[in-house]
């Protein structure tokens, strides 16, 4: 079944301009479930045990779980916006266990530092991790449409921002010897499974696996660029990937990098908190996140952050003790600034920090259990 992916891209214009405002003609409809089974299957919405003909009941619930997922109306129906969202450019792997993920990951932040050990379950729990900080990579193959020094120097800023938010560091293998993470590009079948068989421009740009393997497979037929608008931005992909590699599986966070689909290079930052906080869990902070001037440093030691929140502008808030750090969507910290001077009357030393979406309000907590809170307006 899987094998017919590829045949709902040139089914669906079919039902979008073939004046079908209902359900297609029967063939047309029959066809279309088909390669939709066949998709829901290829990305872990379809148990791949169960019959090859899924009842309605099952068919409708994994129609659901890739609603929910691709932040779509949910119906259970086969739907305009499901087919095309279903043709969109994306990552090879699969998206398993979005739901119960994004529902666990909600629960650690808002649960505080209870939920610290927890969350270090969850991450460990959904794949493997590397047992060490200092990995090797090694770039076996490039696109010939793209000079090796600029791939050269994607692949290592792709690397570099995992670095940055974590403990991690990474450094270029020789071309010959071992390497922990390998990134190479293929055409089509390429002996890792028909189900990872590229497929041709669109649909899946590259797919990778969770450690220790360490591998990360881009299709060669992609028009690959670094620009903003021309082509699939390769340096986004490559960062998605590497992510992978390093124990990182889907978010259903709509603006993350590890969301499935691909992910144009704007004025967002690239890292969502939700993509900070999976590989914090899995790797730690990285040891100079706090400036040796911080006003929490004692006795040489930098301190640990308490959490990271992202209002609806994507400006992503760091907090510590009684300070707080803005990052800008391009990067940039801030000076540490006192929690004051920001939130008049708010007590010292809050222990967690969470901010509305839906209002702009900030939510401070703090004491052993978490049980005194302040809202305060943005």
């Amino acid at each position: 079944m899987v094998a017919r992916v590829g045949l709902l891209l040139r089914a669906l214009p079919l039902l979008l301009w073939g004046g079908l405002d209902a359900e297609p003609a029967d063939r047309a409809g029959q066809e279309l479930r088909k390669e939709a089974e066949a998709f829901l299957e290829k990305y872990g919405y379809l148990n791949e045990h169960v019959s090859r003909a899924p009842t309605s009941t099952q068919f409708s619930n994994a129609i659901r779980e890739f609603q929910w997922v691709s932040q779509l109306p949910i119906s259970g129906m086969l739907d305009h916006a499901t087919l095309r969202q279903m043709t969109r450019p994306r990552c090879g792997v699969t998206d398993t266990d979005s739901h119960a993920t994004w529902t666990e990951r909600m629960s650690a932040l808002f649960a505080g530092r209870r939920a610290k050990m927890r969350r270090k379950k969850r991450f460990a729990k959904q794949g493997n991790k590397w047992y060490k900080q200092h990995l090797s990579y090694r770039l076996v193959n490039w696109p010939g449409s793209l000079p090796e020094p600029v791939v050269r120097g994607a692949v290592r800023a792709a690397f570099q921002l995992w670095s940055n938010v974590s403990a991690l560091e990474f450094w270029e293998a020789p071309a010959t010897g071992p390497a922990d993470i390998r990134l190479t590009f293929f055409q089509g079948d390429h002996n890792d499974g028909l189900n990872n068989a590229f497929d041709g421009p669109g649909g899946a740009l590259a797919h990778a696996f969770l450690p220790r393997r360490g591998e990360a497979h881009f299709d060669l037929d992609e028009r690959w660029s670094l620009s903003r608008r021309r082509g699939r931005n390769l340096f986004v992909v490559l960062a998605h990937e590497i992510g992978h590699t390093l124990g990182l599986t889907h978010s259903p966070a709509p603006r993350a990098l590890m969301a499935p689909y691909y992910k144009r290079l704007g004025r967002d930052a690239l890292l969502s908190w939700d993509d900070v906080l999976a590989v914090q869990t899995l790797y730690g902070e990285p040891p100079t996140l706090i400036p040796p001037h911080n006003p929490t440093e004692v006795n040489g030691h930098s301190s640990r952050f308490s959490c990271f929140q992202a209002d609806g502008d994507q400006q992503v808030y760091i907090f510590k003790g009684s300070y707080f750090w803005e990052v800008t969507p391009d990067g940039n910290v801030s000076e540490p600034r006192p929690l004051q001077d920001r939130w008049a009357g708010l007590p010292p030393n809050i222990e967690a920090a969470a901010v509305s979406l839906e209002d702009g309000d900030f939510y401070f907590f703090k004491g052993i259990n978490l049980e005194a809170t302040e809202k305060i307006e943005a």
